[in-house]
């Protein structure tokens, strides 16, 4: 999995420079091309998320805990990801006031999407007082 990050990483530098390159004449086209870099890396990493899922499913079996309070922490992750890299392509275009408002709404939809563990989390809490 290491060699895999140094792969991305190494990857990602060789692209951006590429970027750099390309967009002094063609823009657009340095656009196009992190785009792709930043699909191909999102491709990798979601493909490993499988693994990371099946062990913490794993653990919560062993731990008797209830698989409902899973749901909404993979759901965050996954928004927290998803958000960050459209503001960061939104940046990348240029657009700085589009990405702020993506990085609001993922925010409040992150809060949303965490009510359940928290109503959880209280009643665990009044159960023990």
């Amino acid at each position: 999995m290491e060699a895999e990050l140094i792969k991305v990483a190494v990857l990602g530098i060789v692209t951006a420079v590429f970027v750099m390159i390309v967009s002094e004449k063609q823009p657009e086209i340095g656009l196009v091309i992190a785009l792709a870099f930043g699909v191909m890396a999102l491709v990798i990493a979601f493909g490993k998320a499988g693994a990371v899922i099946g062990a913490i499913e794993d653990a919560i079996d062993k731990a008797g805990i209830d698989a409902r309070l899973l749901v909404p922490v993979l759901k965050v992750t996954g928004m927290a990801y998803i958000t960050q890299f459209s503001a960061d392509i939104c940046k990348d275009a240029g657009q700085n006031s589009i990405a702020g408002k993506v990085e609001t709404v993922g925010k409040i939809m992150m809060l949303v999407v965490a009510v359940p563990i928290a109503t959880s989390l209280i009643q665990i809490i009044s159960t023990i007082l």
